[in-house]
């Protein structure tokens, strides 16, 4: 069952990556929407399979010197390459903000408002939020230990996450975002079992809703809606073992260079025959393609300090 529920998360994730990408490539455009809940689905499955594998009694020492092993180079060799192309580019890279990147701190100046100066940045954002996800894990897994509990955790978070992506100015889906995690860890820990039915049913409606709310301009709707939509999405994923994903199950072979699509892929849109479209595929392939190469080159470095 855990393997189906993988490859249902393996899958969705692949799907968020080039949604976010088109949403970022048509920006501004209704994408903003899809992208939001694939960000949301990203946060989740981390929560989620998290808890799974760790569960409330995790040595605190060992679950960092497993994320720093699994990302540290990965994150390090990105950035690298994003510096060249920065230089290349004539961008600014000697400025004590390219530090606060360099240490996964990006998020840090997002969330504080001050203007980033360094040709870095972009994207990185997601990244700190990931350390904090990772540093609050431990202490979220034991409070959601109990279905009772990790119900409370899960109905306060959600509304204090929709108020808080209403009333603040931080942008990037921060609380929603943030909710997904929350809700991953929540829901894994006791992990009830649901139907799925009801929940693609309820995920279809929210579809709907968000595209009705759009048509007529009601945008007070859009964070719940957003919201409903997304935990709706999460738990059908959580839950359909028996779905057939078909031809799209050779996604997941691309599920390994997820990081790397999502902090390069702004760096490298290009344009090269004016016509959208067609750029768009071309760029896609091009990110793909380095995103590839990057994984590969990270894993090279992993393995060659592990045996020094």
């Amino acid at each position: 069952m855990d393997a189906r529920i993988s490859l249902n998360f393996s899958i969705a994730k692949v799907i968020a990556i080039f949604t976010v990408l088109a949403g970022h490539w048509f920006s501004p455009s209704i994408l903003w929407i899809p992208v939001t809940v694939g960000l949301f689905i990203f946060a989740f499955s981390s929560g989620y399979f998290t808890s799974r594998r760790y569960g409330a009694g995790v040595d605190i020492g060992r679950f960092w010197k497993n994320k720093l092993e699994r990302l540290g180079a990965r994150y390090w060799v990105i950035l690298g390459f994003l510096a060249v192309v920065v230089m290349l580019r004539g961008g600014v890279l000697f400025h004590w903000h390219t530090l606060v990147h360099f240490l996964g701190l990006s998020g840090v100046l997002n969330w504080m408002g001050i203007h980033n100066r360094s040709g870095l940045g972009a994207g990185l954002w997601f990244f700190t939020l990931l350390l904090m996800f990772y540093l609050t894990y431990p202490l979220l897994a034991k409070v959601c230990r109990s279905a009772p509990r990790a119900m409370v955790v899960a109905a306060s978070s959600t509304v204090i996450a929709i108020y808080l992506e209403e009333r603040s100015r931080i942008g990037h889906e921060l609380w929603l975002t943030s909710l997904g995690f929350i809700l991953g860890v929540a829901y894994g820990m006791p992990r009830p079992r649901l139907r799925a039915r009801p929940a693609a049913l309820v995920a279809a409606l929210g579809c709907v809703a968000l595209l009705a709310a759009h048509g007529i301009g009601l945008k007070g709707a859009n964070t719940a809606l957003i919201a409903l939509t997304s935990i709706a999405c999460c738990m059908w994923l959580a839950n359909a073992t028996g779905f057939r994903w078909h031809g799209l199950s050779r996604l997941v072979r691309l599920e390994d260079y997820l990081l790397e699509i999502f902090l390069v892929h702004t760096y490298l849109f290009v344009h090269p025959t004016h016509n959208t479209l067609l750029d768009l595929v071309i760029s896609t392939v091009v990110i793909v393609a380095v995103a590839a190469g990057l994984h590969r080159l990270s894993r090279r470095a992993a393995v060659a300090s592990w045996q020094h």
